[in-house]
């Protein structure tokens, strides 16, 4: 059974403010080797928070790298494998959403968005460098795979060129 895991903001009195892994009073007392995998969480969260932040900032440098879906895919890729390594360690990231809309400053839908691109698209040779971040966010809301590598193969071969053209494919596909 795993165990719900919340990251948290703590200031201390000086201001300073740092990350906190935190578990229920009684997954605490039941696991008395809890603290130092918390502690370890801790340090690894930090550490993803920074490089993730780094990747932000150059994306958000300028419309060319915020379209780059290479770049949304790597910073999708550092989310869903963080998510993963807690996972592994027996522990559920319970306030993912909120502690990573909060420490990136990435809205949920957004973090929605990159956690489905990365399930969609497990390695970063799937997603095409051809296509932009924000015709991927249109074919994301495709669930049915195969609509969806349709609507892909149209966009590659130049038969679909704007998100409108994308939206069209997806009201005709709802018939």
């Amino acid at each position: 059974m795993k165990t719900p895991l919340e990251i948290q903001i703590i200031r201390d009195p000086d201001g300073t403010v740092h990350f906190k892994a935190m578990v229920s009073f009684h997954d605490a007392i039941a696991d008395s080797s809890q603290s130092q995998k918390l502690i370890h969480i801790q340090s690894e969260y930090t550490k993803f928070v920074c490089t993730s932040r780094k990747l932000l900032e150059e994306i958000r440098g300028n419309r060319k790298s915020l379209a780059d879906s290479c770049l949304q895919w790597k910073l999708a890729n550092g989310i869903y494998s963080f998510v993963k390594r807690i996972e592994k360690d027996s522990y559920i990231f319970a306030n993912v959403y909120e502690a990573l809309s909060r420490d990136l400053e990435l809205s949920k839908s957004r973090l929605n968005y990159l956690i489905k691109f990365r399930t969609y698209y497990p390695t970063i040779s799937q997603a095409s460098k051809k296509i932009n971040w924000s015709k991927y966010q249109e074919m994301l809301d495709i669930k049915d795979v195969a609509k969806r590598k349709i609507c892909e193969k149209k966009i590659l071969s130049g038969e679909m060129r704007t998100d409108n053209d994308i939206r069209n494919f997806k009201r005709s596909q709802r018939h």
